[in-house]
């Protein structure tokens, strides 16, 4: 570690290797932080993530690449009396995210597992009434050459592409209404599940203590859906397709 003429510390070069930096410049002067690409990206989009996740360390520096730390006096000047995390957290959502073409790529990847997710829920191939396996969803994605945006929302992006697989399969989104009827032994360890399977329409309970639900799920969920209720309810719970509704 040394010294340059300004009195700027200056270690070694950084190891960049799977990391990112952010950059941000006030009064003239670049802060830069290493950060962990991925989480640091969900950050930025609004996501819920621990700050601790996204640095390992607080460190602040002019250049990163050239392992030149920010003087003091300068971060005390573009910081004044914030905390390592409260400089850490400002200079994330104020600044630049650097990410590198794999980086980039990752994310891509990370973001078209969630369309094809989402895809893979809500649609079903209606020549048979039956989910669609992800991986032909995902190849048919591959096929036609869709372009994936890692900075929108993965929802909105497989709303559009749903629409472009139509000529190429036989898919459609769909959502089923269910009528069930859970006896009293088994509402304790079902309701948190039922409540969180979808839409819930109506609930009421019964005299005799079981469980009448109205609910709205998608298509693609309704065989994992009841089995689980099937299995947990030994066959007892009572379920009826009320509609299939095409969105």
């Amino acid at each position: 570690m040394s010294k340059d003429f300004r009195g700027v510390t200056i270690d070694r070069r950084i190891d960049l290797k799977g990391k990112s930096i952010v950059r941000y410049e006030k009064h003239g002067r670049r802060y830069e932080m290493l950060v962990n690409p991925q989480p640091a990206w969900m950050f930025i989009q609004g996501e819920e993530v621990e700050i601790d996740d996204i640095f390992e360390v607080y460190d602040i520096y002019e250049n990163i690449s050239r392992g030149v730390k920010a003087t003091q006096d300068d971060v005390d000047v573009a910081f004044e009396n914030m905390t390592d995390r409260e400089m850490a957290i400002k200079i994330l959502r104020d600044g630049k995210l650097q990410l590198t073409a794999d980086q980039r790529n990752e994310i891509l990847k990370e973001k078209r597992a969630e369309i094809v997710d989402f895809i893979h829920i809500h649609c079903i191939n209606p020549r048979e009434n039956t989910p669609i396996p992800k991986d032909r969803i995902d190849k048919a994605i591959i096929d036609l050459g869709v372009n994936i945006s890692y900075k929108e929302e993965a929802k909105n992006q497989a709303l559009e592409i749903i629409d472009l697989l139509k000529p190429v399969m036989p898919i459609r989104l769909e959502s089923i209404k269910l009528a069930i009827k859970i006896p009293p032994t088994y509402t304790g360890s079902l309701y948190g599940y039922v409540i969180s399977a979808g839409n819930l329409i109506q609930e009421e309970w019964l005299t005799d203590g079981s469980l009448a639900v109205l609910i709205q799920i998608p298509s693609g969920t309704q065989a994992d859906f009841l089995e689980q209720i099937t299995s947990r309810t030994k066959g007892k719970a009572q379920v009826k397709v009320l509609e299939r509704l095409s969105e």
